[in-house]
C-alpha cells in the first residue's frame, strides 16, 4: 500500500511540474502545495525516496530553494542521485558552482549522464567549447543524443556550422525533432535560409508549431515576409497566440 502512495506522491509532484510548464501555477504556489503534500503523505507513514524528491526540487526555480528542499529530504536519509545532481547543475548561475556539484557527483562515486554533460554546454560561448563537452563524453562512457545537438546548434554562428551538426546527428542516427528545427530556423541569417529550414521541416513530417512560426516571424524584414508568414500559418490551421500577436502587430507597424 505505501508502495503505491509513493508512486501517487511522485505523480502529484510531476503533475506539479506541468502546471508550472503550461502556466497554470507560479513556482511559489507549486512549492507551497508541494510541502503539504509532504505533510500529508508523510502522515501516512509514506516514507519518501529519491524519485520523489528529485520530482520534489524540479519545481525549484532556484539553487537556494533546491538545496533548502534537500535538507530536508537528507532527515529521511534519501540518498542522492545522478539525476539530483543534474537538477543542481541546472539550476546552478555560473560555470563554476556548476562544476562544484559534478566534482561532488564524482566525489560519491555516481556516474555521470548524457544530460549531467549537456547542461554544461549552456555554458558554452562558441561551437568548438561545445565539442569538447561532447568529445569528453567518451571519457565517462556515455553518449550525445537530440538535445546534445540542439544545444550545440543554439550555438552556432553560420549556416556551414549547423549542416555539419545536422550530418553528425543523421550518421550517428541522433533523431532530429521539431526543437532542432525551431532551433535552425532562430539562428538563421536570413528570412529565405529560416524557409528552407521550414521546408525541410515539412518533409521530414514533423508538424511545426505556434513557436516555430513566431520564429520564422522574427526573420521577416518585408511586407512580403510577413505575408508568406501568414500564409504558412493559415495553410497548418494552427491558432495564434499572444506572443504571436505582439510581434505581428510590431513588424506590421514598427
Amino acid at each position: 500500500m505505501t508502495k503505491k502512495l509513493a508512486l501517487k506522491w511522485r505523480q502529484d509532484l510531476l503533475e506539479l511540474k506541468e502546471k508550472i510548464k503550461l502556466k497554470q501555477l507560479n513556482t511559489d504556489k507549486a512549492l507551497t502545495i508541494a510541502q503539504q503534500l509532504k505533510g500529508e503523505y508523510k502522515q501516512k507513514l509514506v516514507k519518501p525516496n529519491f524519485d520523489i524528491q528529485n520530482a520534489h526540487i524540479q519545481l525549484c526555480e532556484t539553487l537556494g530553494q533546491a538545496n533548502e528542499i534537500l535538507g530536508e529530504y537528507r532527515i529521511d536519509s534519501v540518498p542522492l542521485t545522478t539525476t539530483t545532481f543534474n537538477i543542481l547543475i541546472s539550476l546552478s548561475s555560473d560555470l563554476t558552482t556548476a562544476t562544484s556539484y559534478f566534482n561532488k557527483l564524482l566525489y560519491l562515486r555516481l556516474k555521470p549522464n548524457t544530460y549531467t554533460l549537456n547542461s554544461f554546454i549552456a555554458y558554452c560561448s562558441t561551437v568548438q567549447a561545445g565539442r569538447k563537452i561532447i568529445k569528453s563524453m567518451g571519457k565517462y562512457e556515455v553518449k550525445p543524443n537530440t538535445q546534445t545537438y540542439n544545444a550545440l546548434l543554439s550555438l552556432t554562428t553560420n549556416d556551414d556550422q549547423r549542416n555539419e551538426i545536422i550530418t553528425a546527428m543523421e550518421d550517428q542516427n541522433i533523431e532530429v525533432n521539431l526543437v532542432t528545427f525551431n532551433t535552425l530556423i532562430s539562428r538563421s541569417t536570413s528570412f529565405k535560409t529560416a524557409i528552407n529550414y521550414y521546408r525541410e521541416l515539412k518533409q521530414r513530417n514533423i508538424n511545426p508549431t505556434i513557436n516555430t512560426f513566431i520564429t520564422i516571424l522574427k526573420k521577416a524584414t518585408s511586407k512580403a515576409e510577413i505575408n508568406e508568414t501568414e500564409q504558412l500559418l493559415r495553410n497548418e490551421n494552427i491558432r495564434t497566440n499572444n506572443s504571436w500577436d505582439r510581434l505581428h502587430d510590431s513588424k506590421i507597424h514598427g
